[in-house]
């Protein structure tokens, strides 16, 4: 990150938090020797130490005053000042004033939070800016927000520490959220939000065939990580989810390897089913078809067929999966008549459940059949 100038400060304002956190005193001169260029990062993390401290007692003594009057214009006036500065942000904000009193509410506490648990706030931020990047918020309206919050504590009060104690954190956490919706916003997640089957097959025809996959389950920004896959489904974009899932379970080819996403797509998401069952039923027979390949060769006037079936019957740790329990459940006589769920069902009675059930049910065959014997004397 050292290329990156705004990457670099934001990492030194964090290292700078947690080095607050230290009683000892940290000799950065010693640090030196693991890292180059270390004069660039020495110069921002003197510029920050002793102050977070100084900040957090600030900003905590304000919050800690801050009587229900208070409380009731931040959360009435930010909103109203941010929707001034930038009227586009209304798109954004559907939600009903319940909902925004509770968002300005926990903007409050996640500024001070920053100052207390920095290293538990950035895994939170990482988490939130993905979700943002399946809202699809533009990074511009970052900005406006922070300047609306800012003005909102003005109004509040006249100390110029808390002022500065709550601009600062702000300006960190829209920082860490503009860096993950800028890393997370992937062609894939674009046409995710525009529920496009046909730009989604585009964004991922610019993918290498080995990472195809990767692309539509799986985007990770630091520690956090969001699925494409999964997002669609519970966004509604059921056009997207359906590129996805067809895409995933074509079987495509070079000259060294063959490419089927079918252990990719049950290693990420062992759930799937269950997913598809309760979101999109409709898409449930798209993904069983997925798991059948029809040879394109007839001989003797039939073609082969293979059934992928290994994730239907186990999971990932070897015990006997949940998929043909929460197909049942789902009660669609559709999709239990499905070919490849017939195979399963079958094939789990003939060579499981049939004996297991023989050999439960004996004692109660030999108890009828001494039943009827005695009757019958």
């Amino acid at each position: 990150n050292v290329a990156n100038s705004y990457r670099l400060q934001e990492e030194c304002d964090v290292l700078s938090l947690r080095m607050s956190k230290h009683k000892r005193n940290i000799k950065l001169s010693e640090c030196k020797v693991v890292m180059l260029l270390w004069e660039n990062v020495e110069r921002m993390i003197k510029s920050q130490l002793g102050k977070p401290a100084l900040q957090e007692r600030a900003l905590a003594c304000f919050l800690s005053s801050l009587d229900e009057n208070g409380k009731g214009i931040a959360r009435r006036e930010v909103h109203a000042k941010f929707f001034a500065l930038a009227p586009t942000g209304q798109d954004f904000f559907k939600q009903s004033n319940t909902r925004l009193h509770f968002i300005a509410d926990k903007l409050i506490v996640m500024t001070l939070d920053m100052y207390r648990e920095p290293e538990k706030m950035v895994e939170e931020l990482s988490a939130l800016g993905l979700r943002h990047v399946g809202y699809g918020t533009p990074t511009e309206l970052f900005g406006p927000f922070v300047t609306a919050c800012v003005q909102v504590i003005r109004m509040l009060t006249e100390n110029d520490q808390v002022e500065e104690a709550y601009r600062w954190s702000m300006s960190l956490i829209s920082r860490i959220l503009m860096r993950v919706v800028n890393e997370g916003s992937t062609i894939v997640m674009k046409a995710i939000n525009a529920n496009s089957g046909k730009q989604l097959k585009t964004a991922v025809g610019c993918a290498p065939r080995g990472k195809r996959a990767l692309w539509m389950l799986n985007i990770q920004v630091g520690t956090q990580s969001i699925s494409p896959l999964f997002w669609a489904l519970e966004t509604g974009s059921l056009f997207a989810a359906k590129a996805i899932i067809v895409d995933l379970l074509t079987i495509r080819a070079d000259r060294d390897h063959y490419y089927y996403g079918m252990d990719i797509l049950f290693e990420r998401h062992q759930d799937v089913i269950k997913r598809l069952c309760l979101d999109a039923p409709g898409l449930l027979y798209t993904l069983l078809d997925g798991l059948i390949w029809r040879s394109r060769v007839t001989e003797n006037g039939q073609r082969r067929v293979n059934y992928y079936i290994r994730h239907l019957l186990q999971d990932m740790h070897g015990e006997f999966a949940k998929n043909t329990e929460w197909i049942t459940e789902s009660g669609d006589p559709k999709v239990v008549c499905h070919p490849i769920i017939s195979m399963v069902t079958d094939l789990v009675w003939g060579r499981v459940a049939f004996r297991t059930f023989l050999v439960g049910k004996a004692w109660f065959l030999f108890t009828l059949a001494v039943f009827v014997c005695s009757q019958s004397v």
